[in-house]
């Protein structure tokens, strides 16, 4: 009799660069969510006056609070004019400004909310430009007039028949110079805020006005002007650095050159969703210059369809307070001649060291703040900023943020947070971040079940055709984004042996075990 056969099943371990490995389901940390944040509501009470006034011009309308409220912290900050900064510690200085961008649809009151949250900063302005017009009158009269000398003076000096003749009309050359350098630069309308305008005409004014401006508006044109929507080439350097109240030079071929010593911009800017998904490659330009990272974002639901006819008006005392609150801001700290720079009391110290200890861990690689990241470096100075100009709207003469006050600006931080990344996730419609690619490379997995280690090729083969998905770039962008999130992980190839042939290979990919379990991501 013949012995049996003795079968040995061949069972093979999976090859390193596909299948399922069992170490792979091992040590990964919780992901990051990629669905955006539902809006967190605006406890507008937390902005004090402003909030107060917002929330009675948010009844009156009927639109969400974050509208008014924004939009009356960006007139308030056009108040300040750049005179203060605020200082949590030695070496630690924020220029007190804001921009703020509140967006909203069409049909939204953008307009109304913005004409009267304004109404002290254009009432301010008009009654400033009355009071100039007499000595603006006076000064381009007398300026003229010098002018006409020193031309006369020129002429006598080119025509003079002899030395002495030509020594005598120097002397009354240089008399003539003299008095139009007494003149100084030419006097000029007081002009605070600024609506469509460009990035070199906006040089052109803060040098005019005493190194100032606002933009208020409800359209996104300013921005789109610095994305060079008529030089075709984006110029964000003045909008970047006059949040920073950085020196700014502009050399021009005509004309003698511009130098700010330390220009200041405040915007408030109520813009529509298309603006944010339309931006295309500007928008590339503007999150690898850090501009978006420099707004406070405010995406609020919106009220229409649970609307009434009637509503009830905005409280005379209540607007009253608010614009006697900006006129005298404008007064006291706009006027201001000095620069000066506000501390923190004992307790407001303390609370923002806590919040900042309390923030910093979150910027870790897998933190919830991975889809706004360079936005939320800066939100630790966008919080001494709000307190700055909430302190400074409850009284302008005051060089301190207290507790209180600090309290108020360090609760509204899940809502700033929140906000940031339901525009960043809306910007993602126009590649402005990687959620959308990223959710989308996530749907496929979960589709296909893929389990098992995956290459890049294979996620552009099944993408391929996707509004976003235009080159292998692409893939390797949302792949990037998706690992930096803790959705994937990258597995590298084996170490080669020396004298190999053909081509490296490159690194897989393998999906967390929540993927399969998770459907919003």
């Amino acid at each position: 009799m013949s012995e049996e056969p003795n079968w040995q099943e061949d069972v093979k371990e999976p090859d390193w660069s596909s299948g399922v490995h069992a170490e792979d389901s091992e040590g990964w940390d919780a992901p990051v969510p990629l669905a955006p944040p539902p809006p967190l509501p605006l406890d507008a009470a937390r902005l004090r006056g402003i909030g107060f006034m917002a929330q009675a011009v948010a009844t009156s309308l009927q639109v969400p609070v974050d509208l008014p409220a924004w939009l009356g912290m960006a007139a308030a900050s056009t108040a300040v004019g750049g005179r203060r900064a605020v200082s949590p510690k030695p070496d630690w200085t924020e220029p007190v400004t804001l921009y703020t961008m509140p967006v909203a649809a069409p049909g939204e009151m953008k307009s109304p909310a913005l004409s009267l949250m304004g109404r002290p900063v254009y009432a301010e302005e008009e009654r400033r430009r009355e009071a100039d017009k007499v000595a603006v009158v006076r000064d381009r009269r007398n300026r003229k007039m010098v002018e006409s000398m020193v031309s006369e003076a020129e002429t006598r000096v080119i025509k003079a028949k002899d030395a002495a003749a030509r020594s005598k009309a120097k002397l009354n050359l240089e008399a003539a110079y003299s008095e139009l350098e007494e003149l100084g630069a030419p006097l000029v309308h007081t002009q605070l805020v600024a609506d469509d305008t460009t990035p070199e005409a906006a040089i052109d004014l803060i040098a005019e006005q005493g190194e100032r401006l606002a933009v208020l508006s409800t359209e996104g044109s300013f921005l789109g002007n610095v994305g060079g929507r008529y030089s075709k080439n984006a110029n964000p350097e003045i909008v970047l650095k006059a949040w920073s109240h950085e020196t700014h030079s502009v050399n021009r071929k005509s004309g003698p050159p511009v130098l700010l010593k330390r220009p200041n911009l405040s915007l408030g800017l109520a813009v529509q969703p298309g603006f944010l998904t339309g931006m295309g490659e500007t928008g590339d330009v503007f999150e690898a210059r850090g501009l978006m990272a420099r707004f406070i974002f405010s995406m609020p639901t919106s009220r229409v369809g649970e609307r009434s006819y009637d509503s009830d008006p905005i409280p005379a005392e209540v607007s009253a307070a608010y614009n006697a609150g900006i006129a005298r801001m404008m007064q006291v700290v706009h006027d201001d001649p000095e620069y000066r720079v506000m501390s923190l009391d004992q307790k407001a110290q303390d609370l923002f060291r806590a919040f900042w200890e309390a923030l910093e861990p979150r910027h870790k690689a897998h933190g919830d703040l991975a889809a706004v990241e360079g936005w939320a470096k800066k939100l630790p100075g966008q919080v001494l900023r709000i307190a700055a100009v909430l302190a400074l709207y409850e009284e302008p003469t005051t060089l301190i943020v207290s507790g209180e006050v600090m309290d108020d600006a360090i609760a509204l931080v899940p809502y700033l947070i929140q906000h940031a990344r339901l525009v960043a996730d809306l910007m993602s419609e126009e590649r402005q971040s990687k959620l959308g690619p990223a959710r989308a490379v996530l749907d496929w997995l979960r589709r296909v079940d893929q389990r098992g280690r995956f290459a890049a090729k294979d996620v552009e083969k099944a993408v391929r055709g996707q509004k976003w998905c235009t080159a292998m770039e692409d893939v390797d962008a949302a792949l990037g984004a998706l690992e930096h999130a803790g959705w994937v992980r990258r597995i590298e190839p084996p170490v080669r042996e020396e004298g190999a042939r053909g081509r490296p290979p490159k690194a897989r990919f393998v999906a967390h075990p929540e993927t399969f379990k998770a459907k919003g991501g």
